[in-house]
């Protein structure tokens, strides 16, 4: 009983932590969906590039501090030039749009297999060492990366809702043509949101470089975790980002440390639930919602 009461512990305290940092990957994404409706499949090659970025700039001698800070802006800047260059003159078809984001996450990975090779690297964490809650062992870069993503969530929050440029977004977000004959300017607002959403996905992906070694092929699980999350939760609703990646990173951290069935037959062997069916539960539950709410849990239906 014990031993149960440890293992749920764990399943706790990990949720709670990894879920924090899945709801900040999936913000920029949520936010290019919600006010240009573009769903931007270059995000999580962003979030690659921004980790390469801060492991560069430390391998250059860069405190983690000022290489997350330059991530960060590498990545707004990217963001924006990826708009500007490609993507304004081809977001009125959709399918082109994917295509096209999707080209640029590929040429990506691409530049960084040819500068950094395929050899996966480490970046070093902005605080060494652990500590022990109860009888579990947490490590202290991730506990800084739960406060960040949250204080990043927050003041996102503060921004959209508190700020003349935040409300601006709203109503873009709601009414483009509305906003547009109040006089806002539409296209100013769509490259404040690619920065910002650049911005987010650099700082996520330093972080997220702390869960995991840096390698060219990074950037595919957390566009795979962005595209589960934003959907489940509902196509441009922060609300249902949060709440997805609660849902999504309880299921993965429950599929961790859940048993594994395995059945062998013909001299092969299969295991079914278990570590290895981490990723499972998220896309299963995808593909649930997209049958029996194709707007997600707290998304409205477009057109």
């Amino acid at each position: 009983m014990e031993q149960f009461l440890v293992i749920v512990e764990r399943i706790v305290i990990f949720s709670v932590l990894v879920s924090a940092l899945y709801a900040l990957v999936a913000l920029g994404f949520t936010m290019i969906f919600g006010v240009g409706r573009v769903l931007n499949l270059a995000h999580g090659a962003l979030l690659m590039v921004g980790a390469y970025t801060a492991w560069f700039a430390q391998r250059l001698g860069l405190e983690l501090y000022l290489a997350a800070g330059l991530a960060v802006v590498v990545c707004a800047l990217l963001a924006v030039a990826l708009y500007q260059g490609l993507i304004r003159h081809v977001q009125h078809s959709v399918i082109i749009t994917l295509i096209a984001t999707l080209a640029c996450a590929l040429l990506l990975e691409e530049i960084v297999k040819i500068f950094f090779t395929t050899t996966p690297q480490i970046l070093q964490p902005f605080i060494s060492g652990s500590v022990i809650f109860h009888q579990t062992t947490i490590i202290s870069n991730r506990i800084l990366a739960f406060g960040a993503s949250w204080a990043a969530i927050l003041l996102f929050w503060i921004f959209v809702h508190r700020t003349r440029w935040g409300k601006v977004i709203l109503a873009t977000a709601q009414d483009q043509e509305g906003a547009a004959l109040v006089g806002i300017n539409v296209r100013h607002v769509y490259t404040v949101t690619w920065a910002l959403s650049g911005a987010l996905a650099g700082l996520a992906g330093v972080f997220f470089a702390s869960w995991v070694n840096l390698s060219p092929f990074m950037w595919r699980d957390p566009l795979i975790i962005s595209f589960a999350i934003v959907v489940v939760g509902g196509l441009g609703s922060l609300k249902g980002s949060i709440v997805a990646a609660y849902l999504i990173g309880f299921l993965e951290v429950f599929m961790t440390y859940s048993p594994s069935i395995r059945f062998c037959a013909d001299f092969r062997c299969f295991e079914f639930l278990g570590p290895s069916w981490v990723g499972v539960p998220s896309l299963m539950m995808l593909v649930l919602i997209l049958f029996l709410k194709p707007s997600g849990l707290f998304g409205r239906a477009h057109g």
